[in-house]
């Protein structure tokens, strides 16, 4: 009798997810999803905020086109049918309390985010000193007044900081102008799903047996390149002990957690250790943070039609994009307006990246919200305005099952380096690859890497290779397929040395 191959996935957010839907749909029978948390999705989460469920991680759908499964998938299961139409007004308020006007500020903003439109080839400069470089050019040839120039200052600072928030980064120096070129490549606009992206994972997992997704098992220990022997005398090359001095043994382990987790983890998590290429790789990626701070208010000092809010600090230049944690109220810039208001009420998610965002993760919540009422109030102009009625935060950073946001590539780093992210692993013992370790996530998504497609599509991709492992072809119905862009390196396995 033909052996069963047993397939263990560990982590069952969207990248996991994808690869034990694939995997299944495959005709791969003996599937196990090992969760360390209660819940699904990873950093797709969700947390009931008064009446309504919202979104406390991913909520942008990059790429609204029918080559993003994402996109697909939301549309076929009704998703988007809960996204409001219209998106609404930008409003900028100025620390000197006058209202900016939207039409000059959209010029400014537009011609700011230009300066890092181009697909740059250089991994020895940084997004900050190439964005510092290109605003003096650009503000140099504009002829304004004193006070347009002062507002020109703030807006383009604006937009660097709208990068920190895109990277996770605490210093656009940090970041490296080459990875541009990869950063959410070929996609065609965003999406804001706030408050329905959470249903994404529950609707990919409907057909996948309970029975086999374990919650609240973290793993502590992947033994590869080994001989283990189950009760019933079957073999297999992998041991997974996880929970509470439970195990179960593999013929293939699908890693999906956060480069985070496996920063924190890779030394003491494989044995035998991971190679020298795979922990350099490992090394060389950085994990962004990115906290969401939702601040519910009885009543919304806002208008009906505003669906984003940026305060403009007129004094502050371009040239200093670094989230300092001494001036981290400055980086609380940008608020975006929870729509419809029937649905969530009056919401306001105030949005920090790196080290403003470690750093409001941890705050005391009465000292956050004091300090935010103060903000927001010399911004109105008014000293009245009632604090917030309630507050929640997300903490990715300080949740050890995450350690962070999403990943970026830092001055030096070649996005290549993730290929090798991706690169399977196979025993020492085997005659031919065998495919043991086979690993999955966004960090391994080069050219969608920091999106919820590059983490599904990157699960699909490791099913994939299993699939054409042992000649079998997952079913064209299952999902949208992973489009020849995205692929990466052909599906080879790695034999370790």
């Amino acid at each position: 009798m033909k052996k069963v191959p047993r397939i263990v996935v560990v982590g069952a957010g969207i990248a996991g997810i994808g690869a034990a839907s694939e995997l299944r749909d495959a005709g791969f029978s003996d599937v196990t999803i090992l969760e360390a948390t209660g819940e699904i999705g990873g950093r797709i989460g969700k947390y009931q905020l008064g009446k309504a469920w919202i979104d406390t991680g991913a909520q942008y759908i990059h790429g609204t086109s029918e080559t993003n499964p994402v996109y697909c998938l939301s549309k076929k299961f009704g998703i988007l049918d809960n996204v409001p139409k219209e998106e609404g007004r930008w409003s900028i308020l100025s620390e000197k309390g006058s209202r900016v006007d939207e039409d000059f500020a959209e010029r400014v903003y537009g011609a700011g985010e230009m300066l890092i439109r181009k697909r740059y080839q250089d991994h020895q400069r940084s997004i900050g000193e190439h964005f510092v470089e290109e605003v003096q050019k650009l503000t140099a040839n504009w002829e304004a007044s004193t006070e347009e120039k002062r507002l020109m200052d703030g807006i383009l600072s604006m937009v660097g900081k709208d990068l920190l928030i895109d990277t996770g980064a605490s210093d656009l120096k940090s970041v490296s102008l080459g990875s541009w070129k990869y950063f959410h490549a070929d996609t065609d606009g965003d999406l804001n799903i706030e408050g329905n992206m959470f249903d994404l994972p529950s609707k990919l997992l409907k057909e996948f047996p309970d029975e086999s997704l374990l919650l609240k098992k973290p793993v502590r220990k992947i033994e590869w390149d080994g001989s283990f022997r189950t009760g019933n005398g079957e073999q297999h090359p992998v041991r997974v002990e996880f929970g509470d001095e439970e195990e179960i043994l593999a013929d293939h382990v699908v890693v999906t957690i956060s480069l985070g987790c496996l920063k924190a983890q890779a030394s003491t998590l494989f044995s035998p250790q991971l190679p020298e290429h795979k922990l350099q790789a490992i090394d060389c990626v950085r994990f962004g943070t990115l906290t969401k701070i939702f601040l519910v208010y009885e009543e919304a000092f806002w208008d009906d039609d505003v669906s984003e809010i940026s305060l403009l600090w007129e004094d502050e230049s371009p040239v200093s994009l670094d989230a300092d944690p001494a001036q981290w109220v400055k980086h609380l810039h940008f608020f975006s307006v929870m729509k419809p208001k029937e649905k969530f009420g009056n919401v306001l998610i105030g949005w920090c990246a790196g080290r403003v965002g470690e750093l409001t993760e941890t705050m005391k919540e009465e000292d956050l919200l004091a300090a935010i009422t103060e903000h927001l109030r010399a911004f109105t102009r008014n000293p009245s305005l009632p604090p917030p009625k309630s507050m929640f935060r997300t903490q990715w950073y300080s949740n050890p099952f995450t350690r962070g946001a999403y990943t970026y590539l830092p001055v030096g780093t070649d996005a290549e380096v993730m290929d090798t992210l991706a690169l399977p692993l196979s025993g020492t013992k085997a005659t031919k690859p065998d495919l043991q370790l086979l690993f999955a996530g966004e960090a391994t998504m080069k050219s969608l890497y920091s999106t919820v497609q590059g983490a599904l599509l990157s699960g699909q991709r490791e099913a994939q290779r299993l699939a054409q492992h042992y000649g079998k072809v997952a079913s064209p119905a299952s999902h949208c397929s992973l489009s020849p862009q995205h692929q990466g390196e052909p599906l080879q396995p790695q034999t370790v040395l």
